[in-house]
């Protein structure tokens, strides 16, 4: 691509917030190789919505795709006083805040290695579980699978009848997944939530 001057932009918004992982940073070694990356770190990093971030090799590149001329928001100093400048949302700072602050008052080294030491943990229940047939068994963080024993299943009533039961399941397009972004959810809860799933699959749908 750099041959061709093709810009390589790699959107990481789930899987590049193992940067902030001691243990599992290296997952992102091969980043160095992207002009450009994204981050959503209100997804595993347990911070509220909104949180993204764009990270960009040259940093002057922002200035160029990013400036406007709007003399009511900027001053006529430059971009050294005017940041807003340099990111797609002006002057809303509120995102860059919040990502420094929860890194100052938390560990997001310890959430993030939370996220794939559990996900690890759930795949192999998962695959212990005869009940279900565990697809993407080497995602580093969702835990996708099936249920077994029915050739038709309505998705959507069964979303439903999870949520009758107080339980928040998403699925996506024929198969279930989970994220393990709350460190409360563990063993005992996820094999709590499989027997629910499989009980609301073989009665509702």
């Amino acid at each position: 691509m750099k041959k061709e001057g093709v810009w390589h932009h790699v959107d990481a918004c789930v899987g590049a917030c193992a940067l902030f992982s001691n243990k599992y940073r290296y997952l992102t070694s091969e980043l160095v190789t992207a002009d450009s990356i994204t981050v959503d770190c209100h997804k595993l990093l347990n911070i509220t919505m909104q949180c993204s971030c764009v990270l960009v090799k040259e940093g002057k590149l922002l200035n160029e795709c990013s400036t406007v001329t709007a003399p009511y928001l900027f001053h006529k100093y430059g971009n050294s006083v005017d940041h807003s400048q340099r990111s797609f949302q002006c002057g809303r700072k509120a995102d860059g805040f919040k990502l420094w602050f929860c890194d100052a008052v938390d560990d997001l080294d310890k959430q993030a290695t939370m996220v794939y030491d559990r996900a690890a943990d759930f795949h192999k229940i998962l695959a212990g579980d005869e009940r279900f047939n565990h697809i993407y068994a080497d995602s580093p963080t969702h835990i996708c699978f099936r249920v077994r024993g029915k050739e038709e299943i309505d998705y959507e009533r069964a979303v439903e009848g999870l949520r009758r039961r107080g339980l928040y399941i998403e699925y996506y397009i024929d198969f279930f997944r989970l994220v393990p972004v709350n460190e409360s959810f563990g063993e005992e809860q996820l094999r709590g939530v499989l027997d629910e799933i499989y009980d609301v699959v073989m009665k509702e749908c």
